[in-house]
């Protein structure tokens, strides 16, 4: 089936029986936006519309099919290939429909695949909090702990500056285990507010060789400290939070 050529002889019919696209909307219960999209062949009428618009119109079903007015000669041979042609168009309908189902339906697990790996390993910056985060330095070791956490990645790296090896400590929460500690977090902070032992604890211990150490904890990535020029070094240094130290 022609859609265009369906469209203007629908729009032809319409006017030989002197009705506007508003009249023959309200008869068939729709809108003038759907007469207007049959008339310009972007889309056909409901087959539920085929008898009542043809009965508006005074044409046949066949001949709607047709896009034009068919002579009783060529009737049934017409009849059969525009029979033939809307079962295709209608298996063609329900074939473009199974596709977006099923396109929509790999769509919305694909998203719900991608926010689930995003919800499990997306990385929270936990800020410096003197009450929670201590540092000690032993000859052999430093000793870096977070009162009241147990869930937290621990990163490090360490730089020369001026003869000292400076050491910056970088904590994250993954937003998963954030929510699945929040109980946790907010007990263990009660205990520490009232001096009490706290219940957990993040610890790591690097191992050491030099003598001449300070530890910083910085808000910043390791990743941007790892790639700092001498400059913004110096910023970040700035910017951080001393923790301890020793020197020789």
């Amino acid at each position: 089936m022609n859609q265009e050529r369906i469209g203007k002889f629908i729009a032809k019919c319409r006017k030989d029986r002197k009705l506007t696209q508003i009249e023959l909307a309200e008869k068939l219960g729709v809108s003038e936006k759907s007469v207007g999209n049959w008339e310009n062949g972007r889309n056909m009428p409901d087959l539920s519309l085929f008898k009542p618009l043809c009965n508006i119109l005074n044409i046949s079903i066949n001949d709607l099919m047709s896009g034009e007015k068919v002579d009783n000669q060529n009737y049934i041979n017409t009849l059969e290939e525009n029979i033939v042609d809307m079962v295709a168009n209608i298996e063609r309908k329900k074939t473009k429909r199974k596709k977006f189902i099923i396109i929509t339906f790999i769509g919305i697990l694909v998203m719900m695949l991608i926010g689930r790996i995003l919800y499990i390993n997306y990385e929270l910056d936990v800020k410096y909090d003197s009450r929670t985060m201590n540092c000690n330095i032993t000859d052999k070791e430093i000793q870096f702990n977070i009162k009241g956490q147990s869930v937290l990645n621990t990163y490090y790296t360490s730089k020369i500056v001026d003869n000292k090896t400076i050491y910056f400590f970088h904590t994250t929460i993954n937003l998963y285990n954030k929510r699945r500690s929040n109980w946790e977090y907010s007990q263990s902070m009660a205990r520490l507010l009232d001096n009490k032992n706290v219940q957990f604890s993040s610890f790591n211990n690097i191992d050491i060789e030099s003598k001449n150490i300070e530890v910083y904890y910085t808000d910043n990535s390791i990743k941007q400290i790892e790639k700092a020029s001498s400059n913004e070094l110096n910023r970040i240094i700035e910017k951080s939070y001393l923790m301890c130290s020793s020197s020789n």
